[in-house]
């Protein structure tokens, strides 16, 4: 089942989460606090997108969705009361990042992979969770969103998560990337070594003439060089590279070191040339699972919304409504609150120290469902 199919839109109309079906045209939504409640169950999402989803939240008048909407906050609970893990922190609207990972020969920057290897971690982690849940909780309606993620293609997201993951540490590419990026640092570090070695033999030369500032080896642009004091810089042979903030200093390249610089630097641009081929490879692998990725988003996107309204529920000591049926009788009330409270007043008497009166009613007729209210009349 799609989870679009569950969810309202997002505020900025990205298509993750679908719009409430069959909305209540006729609200009141300012005497009913509509705004302020949603920002409170807001607070409970874990990612942006969520809170962008509660933002839209309105009524329906669709009621297999609510009876739909309820279960899955019911079941939610049930997981969370289990003790089991629900990983939102990945949780992005990845649509304009697969769209550029489909341009071809397009490359990703790191920080873009990255965040769709923590979503993918993400979603692969809720597929594993719904479909090896905890004893005892039975989640039906949850478990058929479980293997959305992975309807694009038939693979999980977590290959992909791996592929990425293991190119890089600390967010950069490791060494062993490739090959090719291994062989090339390897190589780098030796010319680094040589260069050094050439520099120090140039420093002990000039500094038993006095003509050096101070013994140390540094680097100006890709170039590494030397310290040599302004007033001898024509009687040494090279290059200089700059000059120090005072002037007393300038930074030159010795005649004998420039060839062991110039090879670095064809070294540093083979780095960059390879890496940039493992960013388009891991670019395409990415646009190979862009619709699994969506389909993950979208699904962890609802599970957001659901966990909020779970948390919210739990703090609040909410229970699911009754919807009344033709089945129920003449003699159940089609509008019935118990002990029902205005979460927002309840929140403010709190903040206060201060309990909350229930209100209980028994309005006839009048509407199609009861209210979410408290189990116990006791406050």
């Amino acid at each position: 089942m799609d989870a679009r199919r569950d969810a309202p839109r997002d505020a900025q109309g990205e298509g993750l989460l679908d719009a409430t079906p069959a909305p209540v045209r006729e609200l009141d939504a300012e005497a009913l606090e509509w705004g302020p409640l949603l920002a409170l169950l807001g607070t409970y999402a874990a990612s942006a997108v969520g809170r962008a989803g509660i933002g839209a939240f309105a009524p329906s008048r669709d009621r297999a969705w609510m009876e739909r909407q309820h279960q899955l906050v019911e079941e939610l609970r049930l997981l969370l009361n289990s003790g089991a893990a629900v990983r939102l922190g990945g949780l992005f609207d990845p649509t304009a990042t697969v769209a550029k990972a489909q341009i071809p020969e397009a490359a990703l920057e790191a920080e873009e992979l990255l965040a769709v290897a923590r979503l993918a971690q993400d979603a692969a982690a809720w597929q594993t969770l719904v479909q090896n849940p905890p004893a005892g909780a039975a989640i039906p309606a949850l478990g058929s969103l479980g293997g959305v993620s992975g309807l694009a293609d038939g693979l999980s997201l977590q290959p992909l998560a791996e592929a990425i993951e293991r190119k890089f540490a600390l967010g950069e590419l490791v060494d062993d990337a490739s090959p090719e990026l291994a062989r090339i640092r390897s190589a780098q570090l030796g010319q680094q070594r040589v260069i050094e070695e050439s520099l120090r033999s140039a420093l002990r030369r000039l500094s038993a003439q006095d003509q050096t500032q101070e013994e140390l080896i540094t680097i100006r642009g890709d170039r590494f060089v030397i310290p040599v004091k302004a007033e001898q810089k024509r009687r040494v042979s090279g290059v200089v590279h700059g000059a120090s903030s005072s002037g007393q200093t300038v930074y030159l390249e010795p005649l004998e070191t420039i060839e062991q610089n110039n090879e670095l630097v064809r070294l540093l641009e083979e780095e960059q040339a390879e890496m940039h081929r493992i960013f388009v490879a891991l670019t395409r692998l990415v646009a190979g699972h862009a619709e699994g990725l969506l389909a993950g988003a979208r699904v962890l996107a609802l599970v957001d919304t659901l966990q909020a309204r779970a948390r919210f529920a739990g703090d609040f000591d909410c229970c699911r409504p009754v919807f009344w049926t033709e089945e129920s009788g003449p003699g159940m009330a089609m509008f019935r609150l118990e002990a029902a409270r205005h979460p927002l007043l309840e929140k403010r008497l709190r903040g206060a120290g201060r309990g909350i009166v229930p209100f209980s009613r028994d309005g006839g007729r009048r509407s199609l469902h009861s209210f979410p209210t408290r189990r116990s009349s006791n406050t």
